[in-house]
């Protein structure tokens, strides 16, 4: 059973996610599930299910995803995006993809808004992420909602460098 909590704060933007959707809690049995939406969404560079299996029993750390409704035939819905992060006061946004057939449509943005309200509920004094550095659309996503580059970090992906940013909570 996924836990449903899309009402923890009011989000500033326009809902932007598909229809018959929601942002719920990601329950530990979906290690499978996870790895391969990471395998088909960010490929060698993707968590292998070990690190799946223990991300999601780790209790430091909190992971949702956006989930559409099942169709009749389906016994669970499409898993349209995933996010995790870490808890304390220099949290991390451990990881955030969306499936490569619903990018460009806001949910990314939608996604990260409700990973934000995390750390802040929980008095975190900063936020960390890392970005590819060739992936200046994702910078901007993360420099709209107050994320400034601080370091660069060479050959932190298999193919390109990674741009360390923070958020001041």
């Amino acid at each position: 059973m996924v836990e449903r909590t899309r009402n923890l704060h009011r989000p500033r933007i326009p809902m932007a996610l598909p229809e018959n959707s929601e942002i719920c809690k990601i329950p530990a049995g979906w290690v499978e599930r996870c790895a391969s939406f990471d395998q088909q969404n960010f490929g060698r560079d993707a968590w292998p299910e070990w690190v799946w299996q223990q991300e999601l029993k780790a209790t430091d750390r909190s992971y949702f995803g956006v989930v559409c409704a099942p169709q009749p035939h389906q016994s669970q819905g499409a898993l349209l995006a995933v996010a995790g992060i870490s808890h304390g006061p220099d949290a991390e946004l451990l990881t955030i993809g969306v499936d490569v057939r619903y990018r460009r449509r806001g949910i990314a943005r939608e996604l990260l808004e409700y990973m934000l309200a995390i750390p802040r509920a929980h008095a975190a004094d900063r936020v960390f992420l890392e970005v590819r550095k060739a992936d200046a659309g994702a910078q901007a996503l993360y420099e709209a909602f107050g994320f400034e580059a601080i370091a660069v970090r060479k050959k932190y992906y298999s193919d390109d460098d990674a741009v360390v940013m923070r958020l001041e909570c």
